[in-house]
């Protein structure tokens, strides 16, 4: 499996990057003037201690920072601090049609 590691310490795949190069293809159209942002919620407290979610959504550029954009096999992404340090030193990976975080 080929991988690579951003500045920001996340790894991904091939896969993941192919998966988020398709989304965006598909779905820039009706995103004018949007960039596709990365938050990725790990559960400290509570019921669901211990549970992570990932989510893809579209925010607007202007509220998208240079600075914390990254380039993941050619898809431009904002990835929040929170995102970035949670999902530091992981893996990110696409397989059979689900998105997968790897320590």
């Amino acid at each position: 499996m080929e991988m690579v590691r951003l500045k920001c310490g996340i790894i991904h795949s091939r896969a993941f990057a192919d998966f988020l190069r398709e989304k965006h293809a598909a779905e820039i159209d009706d995103h004018f003037g949007k960039i596709l942002c990365l938050d990725y919620i790990r559960a400290s407290e509570g019921e669901s201690a211990g549970s992570a979610w990932w989510h893809l959504s579209w925010i607007s550029e202007f509220s998208a920072p240079i600075e914390h954009r990254h380039d993941i096999g050619g898809t431009e992404v904002f990835i929040h601090r929170q995102t970035r340090n949670g999902l530091k030193n992981h893996l990110l990976h696409y397989a059979n049609g689900q998105v997968v975080v790897k320590r």
